[in-house]
């Protein structure tokens, strides 16, 4: 268990007193990272702390210098002086807050030690000012992106302030950002906005790139990142969810129309849970094709995988090799064929020296080649990310065997990690892996090569999403998303779109709803005609998960708290299907709350009647709903309210609280006269 503690400056001790004491706590008593740190070295690996899902590759803090960074290189390291604090706020920091972020506070070390560096001014920590901090920020703004600058400048002011509660700098005052990332949401014109929404979205050509190596693809590497871009495009997932998948994601089930849907089981992240991803009808055979693909991709590394996790102590053997397991010694040619399925004997020699396994008379120890081997299995075996283990895995392949420059072993398996498949639809600086785009000749319009990043899919579907109106519960649940809010930053439709939404709607000679006029509404009432006087008089309405509702919030807040199917301002129309589906689980729930108020009423349970009450009239109201925008004898556009129904009274509520705490009061007063009487 880590060792956490919060340090408070000694009041004997000046600035540089505590502040030397600070990093000696921090070196010599957090267990932060583990008790084992090496804390002088400039590279820590973090991997048994910070797990990345998704990811296999080592977890490592470098505490190289700003100029380090940017040309790409972990060597020189901060300053000399610098460096024993920076190290010691690291660790301090991560053990108050854990994050896999820490990234950012990195860089904000590194930005003040380049800024200190160059006052000359590495020894005086205890010197620094607003004035410093400004150029930090400055160094920030000017060489990051104003995502990247705007995470960044927060961990500054982090480190600010933690500078400043412990008295190891002069400043009284607090430092502030002043920075905020821009939003092309808010701002859907200009060419800022317009270079915003391009770096989000995928272009055109890259669509039909992905497209392209998605349908033509033939080897490993094809597969699995032709799948990944394909499944990428049918429901907006990180790809972190994407490669934690498991052989038995899909589902498949009726709707209540009693039509299948099929959708995916994909793993959660960032607060969402686990659960079902249902996929467009249009897109489904999509998906069906790429599991399929994935599935048969990594079908013989599953074999691989189940054998080890049977037989932890015995190497992977086909079956057509299985009588060597009866042989002390093995030629060569034994050997290449256990260790890669094939004779590659150079390989297999140069394997054996590697791993210091002698040849004596040209045949190698059938023991200790199995040794060596069980020895190299992923260090994480059997689990390939917590809770999903490689026999389960869908992203699973013969080590190497996405890698056409390396020899493919048969004996062992790895996890395709998200780093693996982003470095082929993205790149590599180094340019050391070539992209599939690359590999299939592909590139944009321009001649510029295709180059893709994962969340650009995600930020496409939402964008799709937002432009056909799907509603912001819905698009938050399809992305796996636990905060509704988060939808914002992938709305990147923009203006001129929004603007041909809304002449379309209201120009549209087909809209039941509206005509050319916004002030000349059409509406089909259903309903007696001296019942349905009122409905849509008011100039304005506003949208609810259920309809529109035209109370006006001019004259008075709503008053029972966006319970609408009690509320006779509601109107719904005939043909929507997400409202429909919506009052719908709003049926399905009220029954559950209904069964759950009947028993509490049994139990005499106080207020549980004024509840069963309640969630009666909200379902006999529901179901009423439903057969009428589900009769398919009125047409689709027809505006629907339920008539007949009373508005809450508060009055009337507190009258029957009122009665109810009185018959409850009678009825303990009376069983106690009783007991009186027998007593």
């Amino acid at each position: 268990m880590n060792n956490v503690f919060i340090f408070t400056p000694r009041a004997e001790l000046n600035a540089k007193e505590n502040l030397s004491q600070f990093i000696d706590m921090c070196r010599n008593k957090s267990t932060v990272f583990g008790q084992d740190l090496p804390f002088d070295e400039h590279i820590w690996d973090l991997s048994d702390t910070i797990q990345l899902r998704g990811r296999t590759t080592t977890v490592r803090a470098i505490f190289s210098s700003y100029e380090a960074v940017k040309a790409d290189r972990s060597e020189p390291t901060m300053s000399q002086d610098f460096l024993p604090f920076a190290k010691a706020f690291f660790r301090y920091r991560y053990g108050l807050r854990p994050t896999t972020a820490w990234n950012w506070r990195l860089a904000a070390l590194r930005a003040l030690d380049h800024v200190l560096s160059a006052r000359d001014i590495v020894v005086q920590i205890t010197s620094i000012t607003s004035e410093i901090f400004d150029q930090v920020r400055n160094l920030i703004i000017d060489n990051y992106s104003q995502t990247a600058a705007a995470k960044i400048l927060g961990e500054v002011e982090v480190l600010s302030d933690f500078l400043i509660e412990n008295e190891f700098v002069q400043m009284r005052s607090r430092w502030l950002k002043n920075f905020s990332r821009a939003r092309c949401i808010i701002d859907r014109v200009g060419v800022e906005a317009d270079r915003a929404r391009e770096e989000k979205l995928p272009s055109v050509d890259a669509i039909s790139a992905m497209a392209h190596v998605f349908h033509n693809a033939a080897e490993p590497d094809e597969l699995y990142v032709g799948s990944t871009l394909a499944l990428l495009h049918c429901v907006p997932q990180r790809i972190n969810e994407t490669v934690r998948l498991k052989i038995d994601c899909e589902v498949e089930e009726l709707d209540s129309k009693g039509k299948r849907q099929y959708g995916l089981r994909l793993p959660g992240s960032k607060g969402f849970e686990n659960t079902v991803r249902w996929i467009v009808p249009t897109m489904a055979d999509v998906a069906r094709r790429a599991i399929n693909n994935l599935s048969k991709a990594s079908a013989e590394a599953r074999k691989v995988a189940i054998w080890y996790e049977r037989n932890p102590d015995q190497i992977y053997l086909p079956k057509a090799l299985q009588y060597l397991r009866q042989q002390s010694t093995l030629s060569i040619s034994e050997v290449s064929a256990v260790l890669y399925g094939a004779d590659v004997e150079t390989s297999a020699k140069s394997w054996c020296r590697s791993n210091n396994i002698p040849c004596m008379d040209g045949q190698y120890e059938f023991a200790r080649i199995e040794e060596k081997v069980l020895a190299k299995l992923p260090k994480s075996f059997p689990f390939a990310q917590p809770g999903l283990k490689f026999s389960e895995a869908l992203f699973i392949a013969h080590r190497f065997e996405l890698d056409a420059t390396l020899t493919q072993f048969a004996c062992l398996v790895d996890y395709i990690s998200t780093d693996q498949i982003t470095v082929r639809v993205a790149g590599r600086a180094d340019r050391s892996i070539r992209t599939v785009f690359k590999k299939f000749n592909l590139t944009e319009k321009n001649g510029n090569p295709i180059s893709v990043r994962s969340h650009q899919l995600r930020h496409y579907l939402n964008t799709l999403a937002q432009s056909n109106s799907l509603s912001q519960i819905d698009i938050a649940l399809w992305s796996g998303r636990a905060d509704i809010r988060q939808n914002s930053a992938y709305d990147h439709v923009t203006s001129d779109a929004l603007v041909l939404k809304t002449k379309n709607t209201v120009l549209s000679s087909n809209s039941s709803i509206f005509g050319g006029d916004l002030n000349e509404v059409k509406v089909r009432v259903v309903a007696r005609r001296d019942e349905a006087t009122g409905i849509l008089r008011h100039m304005t309405a506003h949208i609810t998960d259920y309809g529109m509702c035209t109370h006006d919030y001019a004259a008075s807040p709503c008053q029972i708290h966006r319970d609408c199917l009690n509320c006779n301002e509601l109107v719904c129309v005939k043909g929507d299907s997400v409202k429909l589906g919506n009052v719908i689980r709003l049926r399905n729930e009220t029954e559950q709350l209904l069964r759950a108020a009947e028993a509490a009423e049994n139990s005499e349970v106080y207020g549980a009647s004024r509840w069963v009450a309640h969630q009666r009239q909200t379902l006999e109201h529901c179901n009423k709903l439903i057969a009428i925008l589900s009769d398919e004898s009125l047409p689709d556009g027809a505006v629907v309210k339920i008539t007949g129904i009373k508005p809450a009274s508060h009055l009337e509520q507190a009258e029957a609280q009122r009665a109810e705490r009185s018959i409850s009061v009678n009825g303990r007063r009376n069983k106690l006269l009783e007991k009186v009487k027998r007593g």
